[in-house]
């Protein structure tokens, strides 16, 4: 790891795989993830918990769950925020077999993979932050926000030799956007 990157002792990442191998290293994605939050954030936090979805027992896979004022079925749940409750801290628990890899030969890209299990981890993180802070908007919005907070955070820390290469083509894209003739329409 990096200078003055050290893993967040008080939050522990616990792998809690049934007859599941996973194909990355996911604890160690968690704990670069990790590194990269600000201490403020991660107050009160007990754990990351990562499992497979498919080693749950099925009335744990059954209901539904609040997204967006609608429901959505728990088995398609890449994570879960678990609220402090009955005295428990809270704590997140990420179903590593429902979030998406890339390619085999990408694998290797640790920014990529990184970002792909980090647009999750963070999401929960932001349910997380929005207990500390809280904001007067649909849950689901304030946890996407704190998301991408987090991910450009992560970029700039972690890879802080990617960030000016992604600002530039970032920059390049909206120039390219607003240059683009309008669309016609057939009358």
């Amino acid at each position: 790891m990096a200078k003055g990157w050290g893993v967040n002792q008080r939050v522990k990442v616990v792998e809690a795989y049934v007859d599941y191998a996973p194909a990355l290293n996911y604890r160690g994605m968690v704990e670069r993830l990790l590194a990269t939050v600000p201490e403020k954030y991660l107050n009160g936090l007990d754990s990351v918990v990562l499992c497979n979805m498919s080693g749950l027992p099925q009335r744990a896979k059954r209901g539904t769950i609040p997204r967006r004022k609608r429901r959505v079925k728990r088995a398609h749940a890449a994570g879960l925020y678990h609220p402090a409750w009955r005295g428990q801290k809270p704590w997140i628990q990420l179903f590593v077999d429902q979030i998406p890899l890339p390619a085999r030969p990408l694998r290797w890209i640790h920014p990529l993979c990184d970002l792909l299990l980090g647009s999750v981890f963070y999401h929960e993180l932001g349910h997380h932050a929005h207990t500390l802070r809280p904001e007067f908007q649909e849950k689901e919005d304030v946890a996407d926000s704190w998301a991408g907070r987090f991910a450009v955070n992560h970029i700039r820390k972690a890879y802080w030799y990617l960030y000016p290469p992604l600002r530039l083509v970032g920059l390049i894209s909206r120039w390219v956007r607003g240059k683009r003739l309008p669309v016609r329409t057939r009358n």
